[in-house]
C-alpha cells in the first residue's frame, strides 16, 4: 500500500510538472523558438486569419485590421503570437499594434522578446482581434516598394519566407501551424491586386470585426482604420486552403494581368496551347486557371514571352500532376513577374513570384538561359505540392521541399524539354555547386538542427538546393523508379494540407521497396560531407579478366560511408564499354569487380556512369592519361561532361596542373555544340585563367586563351555559342587588343554574327574595362547611362560604377553598402562582384576585414541569400595569402561570438581561396 501511495505522489508530481510546462508559464525566447512551436503546435489548432489592409502610394506603412480565430487544448491558457518588432531594419518606423481584444474584450497584451502574449484564453475556439502597422521600405522589409523609374510606376509585394510575416502582423510564424487565410485590401482603384486565392469581389470596405473594442458599458464601438480616401476599392479575396504563413503573399500596383488564353501575340500558339489542355489526359489540371502579372512597363516584352511561359507551366502542372497522382491542389495559379524580387522565385501556394530577369531575359539569351527559366518554373510549380500542400514540419527539413522541387523540376525537363539532355544538364548545372560547398570545412548535414526560426536563413544554400536533389537522384536509381515515385504518392495522399517530416518519407520508401531503410537514410541526410571514390587496378589490363577496386571515404576525413549504388563504365580498345551496377554497401570502404575483357585493353574506367552517384569520382592514374589524350574520342556528350568535370576536380585538389586544363580546351573546346557544356567548360578555364594563373602565367596564355574565344564568336555553328564565347571573351580580355575590341562591340563597329547585344551586355563591357583600368571606361559609362533612361540600366550602371578601381570610389561604395537605407538589396549584390574584381584583389584587401565584421548584422537585416553573396564575392575576389590570413584572423577572434551558421558559412567562402593559394603555390610561376 505504501508503495502505490509513494508511486501515486511521484505520478502526481511529474503530472504536475508536464502541466506546468504545458502552460508555457515562462516567456518564450526571441524569434521562434522550437520549443515554443512544438507547444503551440500541441496545444493550438484551426487557425483563421482575417486580415484587412490598406495600402497608399508612397505610405512608409501598411495600416491592417486582423482577427485570429484558434482553438486552444486543455493546457493552454494564453495566446502568444510572434510580433518580430525588433527584427526591422535600422532606420525603418516600427511595427506598432493596438486596440487588442480577446474573445471581444479589450485585454493588455505584453510585448515580450518579440512575442505578443495574451492571457486569459479559453479551452476552445479564441478570437483575438487587433489594429497595426509595419513598415513599407526599398529593401530589407516583408513588404516591400519598387518604384519603376520608367514611368513612376509604385508596386509593393510580400516576401514572408522564412519567418518574416510576423514582421508584418502579429502571427503564429511557424510553418506546423497551418491556417486558412481571408484578405480585404485596400488600395487605389487603377491598382490590380493579387494573392494566394482570386478575388470573390470588389466593392468599398466590409464593417471589419476585427476593429472593435468594449466600452465601459458592454457595447461593442467600431473603431476601424481611418477612413478610406476617396478612389479607393476593397478586393475581397476567397479564404484559401490551410496553409504556413511563410506561404501567405499579395501583391498591389498597376501590373499588367495577361489571361493565359489573351496571350496571342503568337495565335497559333495559343490556339495550339488551348487544345493541347482542352483535349489532353490530364482532365483535372483544367480547373486551374493560369495567368501573369507584370509591370506596366514591361508588358510588351512580357506579351512576346508569354504564349512559351503558359506553355512550360501548363505542361509541368499537367506532368506532376500524373507524376504525383495529385491533382494540382489550389483553385488558381498564378505567376507575378516582380523585378529585382530577392530570389529567383517564391512558390506562394497559388500566385508564384518570379524574378523579373528570371523570365524576361535583360540579355540576348542562350541555351543556357531558356533551361535557366524553365528550371525557375518548373521548380515552383513542383512546390506547389512539395512545400505547399505538403510542407516540413520545421525548417531543419527545408531541403525536404527545395530538394525535391529541384529534382522534379529535371524530371519535368527531362518530359517537356527532352533537346537538353536534363540529367547531363543536372550534372553541369546541379552537382558542381554542391560539391564545392560539400568538400568544404563549412558544410552541414542536409538535415540541418534549428533550434530557432532567426537562424533559419542560414539553411538556405548548395546543400539544400543542390546536395538534396543529387541525393533524391541517388534515392531513385537506389531504390528503383517505380518504388521511388510510389513512396512519393503515398507521401502527398498521406499528408494533404499537412506537415510532414523526411522520416515519414523514409518510412514510404520503406513500405513500397520493403527494405530497412534507416542506415541508408541516415547516412545521406545526417552526415556531413561526401564520398570521394576511386579506381585502383587490381591487374594487368591485357588479361582476359580485369579486376578494380572501388575504395570510398570521406572528403572531410571524418569517417563513415554512404550506402551507394552506382554504375562503373570500364571503355576497351576495338570492343563494346561494358558497364556493371554495382552496390556500395556503406559498411566497408572497398568494393571489388571483376570484367571480362577479352584481351582487349583497358583505355579507361569512370565509376558513375551516368551520374547516378554523389561525390568526386577520380580516374585512375592510366585512365586520366588516356582521357587527357583522347578525350575527343568519347562520342557520348553525357559521359563526357563526366569527363571534363572528373578532371576539374583533378585540377581543385592539386592532382592536375591548371595550365593542363586551359590546354584541353584549347584542344577540344571547339569541337562541343552543346551551349551548357560549352559554357560550363569556358567557366571553369576563366577560373583557372582568373585566380589559378600566376601574371606571368596568365601573359603568357593570354594571346592563345583571347585568340581562340575570338575565333570561336566568329566562326561557330550556332549563335548561342557565339554569345558564349563573346562573353567568355569579355570576361577574360586584358590585353589591349582585346579591350580595344570591345570598345569597337560597344560602339557597334564590331558585332557578334547573329546576335544583338542588349543593354545588359553594353553595360558588362564597360564593367570590364572599368576593372581593367581603362581611362576611357568611366566616360563610356556616363554616356551609355545617359543612353539607356530603363529602371534595369540604371541597376546596371550603378554596379559598373563599383569597378572601378580607386581607393576613393570604393570606400564611397562600400559606405553606402552599409550604411544607405534607401540603396535596394538588389543593387548591392549587383555591385559586390565588380567592387571585389579579381584584378583589383590589392585594393579591395582593404575591405575584407570590415565586410567580415558586418556579418551579424547582415544576418539579422538582409534577405536569405545576401550573407551567401557577400561572402562569395569579398572573399571570392581574393587570391594570395594575406587575404587568408585576414579570414583565419577574423575566425580566431570571434570564434566564442560569431553563431555558429555565419562561422560555417566563413569556412565554406574560404574554402575557394585556401584552395587559390594552394594550387599557386604548387603551380603558379612566379
Amino acid at each position: 500500500m505504501m508503495k502505490f501511495i509513494f508511486l501515486t505522489l511521484v505520478l502526481f508530481a511529474i503530472g504536475a510538472t508536464l502541466d506546468t510546462h504545458a502552460q508555457q508559464t515562462t516567456d518564450p525566447d526571441p524569434g521562434v523558438p522550437r520549443e515554443l512551436a512544438r507547444w503551440r503546435a500541441e496545444h493550438y489548432r484551426n487557425v483563421h486569419y482575417e486580415f484587412t489592409i490598406s495600402l497608399a502610394p508612397a505610405a512608409p506603412m501598411l495600416k491592417g485590421e486582423a482577427e485570429i480565430r484558434v482553438t486552444l487544448n486543455k493546457g493552454a491558457d494564453r495566446v502568444i503570437l510572434d510580433w518580430r518588432i525588433n527584427a526591422v531594419k535600422e532606420g525603418q518606423p516600427k511595427p506598432h499594434v493596438w486596440d487588442i481584444l480577446l474573445n471581444g474584450k479589450k485585454v493588455n497584451a505584453r510585448e515580450v522578446n518579440e512575442h505578443l502574449i495574451i492571457d486569459g484564453a479559453i479551452i476552445g475556439e479564441n478570437l483575438v482581434q487587433f489594429r497595426f502597422e509595419s513598415p513599407i521600405a526599398t529593401s530589407g522589409s516583408a513588404v516591400t516598394r519598387y518604384l519603376d523609374r520608367e514611368d513612376q510606376s509604385e508596386y509593393i509585394y510580400t516576401l514572408f519566407v522564412p519567418s518574416d510575416a510576423s514582421t508584418a502582423f502579429p502571427c503564429f510564424d511557424q510553418p506546423d501551424l497551418k491556417a486558412r487565410f481571408t484578405l480585404h485590401l485596400n488600395t487605389p482603384e487603377d491598382w490590380n491586386v493579387v494573392s494566394n486565392t482570386a478575388v470573390r469581389d470588389y466593392g468599398t470596405r466590409l464593417p471589419p470585426s476585427s476593429a472593435t473594442e468594449a466600452d465601459p458599458n458592454g457595447s461593442q464601438v467600431n473603431k476601424g482604420i481611418d477612413e478610406i480616401p476617396p478612389g479607393t476599392r476593397t478586393a475581397h479575396f476567397q479564404m484559401t486552403e490551410p496553409i504556413s504563413t511563410y506561404l501567405f503573399a499579395f501583391a498591389a500596383g498597376p501590373f499588367v494581368p495577361i489571361d493565359e488564353y489573351a496571350a496571342e501575340t503568337d495565335r497559333a500558339s495559343a490556339y495550339t496551347m488551348r487544345k493541347n489542355i482542352e483535349d489532353g489526359p490530364t482532365v483535372e489540371t483544367r480547373v486551374a486557371p493560369m495567368r501573369i502579372f507584370v509591370r506596366k512597363s514591361k508588358k510588351q516584352q512580357t506579351y512576346k514571352e508569354a504564349a512559351e511561359v503558359f506553355r512550360l507551366n501548363r505542361e509541368c502542372l499537367n506532368y506532376l500532376a500524373k507524376y504525383f497522382d495529385q491533382i494540382y491542389p489550389f483553385p488558381k495559379y498564378d505567376l507575378v513577374i516582380i523585378p529585382e524580387f530577392a530570389y529567383r522565385g517564391m512558390e506562394h501556394a497559388g500566385a508564384t513570384f518570379l524574378r523579373e530577369e528570371s523570365i524576361l531575359f535583360p540579355s540576348e539569351p542562350t541555351a543556357n538561359d531558356f533551361l535557366s527559366r524553365a528550371n525557375v518554373i518548373f521548380h515552383e510549380a513542383a512546390h506547389q505540392w512539395f512545400g505547399d500542400l505538403v510542407t516540413m514540419r520545421w525548417f531543419d527539413d527545408l531541403w525536404l521541399k527545395e530538394g525535391f522541387a529541384e529534382f522534379m523540376a529535371f524530371k519535368a525537363v527531362e518530359a517537356i524539354m527532352p533537346e537538353f539532355n536534363a540529367w547531363k544538364a543536372f550534372y553541369e548545372r546541379t552537382k558542381p555547386a554542391a560539391y564545392l560547398t560539400d568538400a568544404t570545412k563549412g558544410t552541414t548535414p542536409i538535415f540541418q538542427e534549428i533550434p530557432n526560426l532567426s537562424a533559419a536563413k542560414s539553411a538556405y544554400g548548395n546543400i539544400v538546393y543542390r546536395k538534396a536533389p543529387s541525393m533524391l537522384r541517388q534515392a531513385e536509381f537506389y531504390l528503383g523508379p517505380e518504388k521511388f515515385q510510389k513512396a512519393v504518392q503515398l507521401f502527398l495522399k498521406e499528408h494533404p494540407y499537412a506537415n510532414a517530416t523526411w522520416a515519414d518519407l523514409v518510412r514510404d520508401f520503406e513500405k513500397t521497396s520493403r527494405q530497412k531503410l534507416e542506415t541508408w537514410a541516415d547516412a545521406w541526410v545526417k552526415r556531413r560531407g561526401m564520398p570521394e571514390v576511386r579506381v585502383n587496378r587490381v591487374s594487368g589490363a591485357t588479361e582476359r579478366v580485369q579486376r578494380i577496386t572501388l575504395e570510398q571515404k570521406n572528403v572531410l576525413g571524418e569517417g563513415g560511408a554512404w550506402p551507394m549504388r552506382i554504375r562503373v563504365l570500364f571503355v576497351l580498345e576495338n570492343a563494346p564499354p561494358v558497364t556493371r551496377t554495382v552496390l556500395l554497401s556503406g559498411k566497408g570502404t572497398t568494393a571489388v569487380i571483376s570484367i571480362p575483357t577479352k584481351g582487349h585493353k583497358l583505355l579507361y574506367v569512370f565509376a558513375n556512369y551516368q551520374d547516378f552517384g554523389y561525390g568526386r569520382f577520380f580516374l585512375d592514374k592510366q585512365s586520366s592519361d588516356y582521357v587527357l589524350t583522347h578525350l575527343g574520342a568519347e562520342n557520348d556528350d553525357f559521359q563526357r561532361a563526366l569527363l571534363w568535370g572528373s578532371l576539374w576536380d583533378s585540377v581543385r585538389e592539386t592532382e592536375l596542373s591548371p595550365e593542363a586544363y586551359i590546354e584541353l580546351a584549347f584542344r577540344y573546346v571547339n569541337s562541343e555544340s552543346d551551349e551548357v557544356m560549352v559554357q560550363s567548360i569556358l567557366n571553369r578555364v576563366s577560373l583557372a585563367f582568373n585566380n589559378y594563373l600566376s601574371e606571368e602565367q596568365a601573359g603568357k596564355f593570354a594571346p592563345r586563351f583571347e585568340g581562340m574565344l575570338s575565333d570561336s564568336m566568329a566562326y561557330a555553328e550556332k549563335p548561342g555559342l557565339r554569345l558564349i564565347y563573346f562573353r567568355a571573351f569579355q570576361a577574360t580580355a586584358r590585353l589591349p587588343g582585346s579591350l580595344a575590341a570591345l570598345k569597337k562591340f560597344l560602339s557597334g563597329e564590331f558585332s557578334v554574327r547573329g546576335v544583338q547585344l542588349r543593354a545588359r551586355d553594353r553595360f558588362d563591357i564597360i564593367t570590364t574595362l572599368m576593372g581593367r583600368g581603362d581611362t576611357e571606361a568611366p566616360a563610356l559609362l556616363e554616356a551609355l547611362t545617359k543612353a539607356e533612361p530603363t529602371d534595369d540600366a540604371k541597376r546596371y550602371a550603378y554596379a559598373a560604377g563599383a569597378a572601378l578601381g580607386t581607393y576613393e570610389n570604393k570606400k564611397k561604395y562600400f559606405e553606402a553598402f552599409l550604411n544607405e537605407p534607401k540603396l535596394a538589396e538588389s543593387w548591392i549584390e549587383a555591385s559586390i562582384g565588380p567592387f571585389n574584381s579579381i584584378h583589383q584583389s590589392a585594393l579591395t584587401l582593404t575591405f575584407l576585414d570590415a565586410a567580415l565584421n558586418e556579418l551579424p548584422k547582415l544576418k539579422r537585416t538582409r534577405k536569405i541569400f545576401f550573407v551567401n553573396g557577400w561572402l562569395a564575392a569579398f572573399i571570392g575576389g581574393q587570391t594570395d595569402e594575406r587575404a587568408l590570413t585576414i579570414v583565419e584572423a577574423f575566425l580566431k577572434k570571434n570564434d566564442k561570438t560569431l553563431d555558429r551558421d555565419l562561422k560555417l558559412k566563413v569556412l565554406e567562402a574560404v574554402d575557394g581561396l585556401e584552395r587559390c593559394v594552394k594550387i599557386r603555390a604548387r603551380y603558379a610561376v612566379k
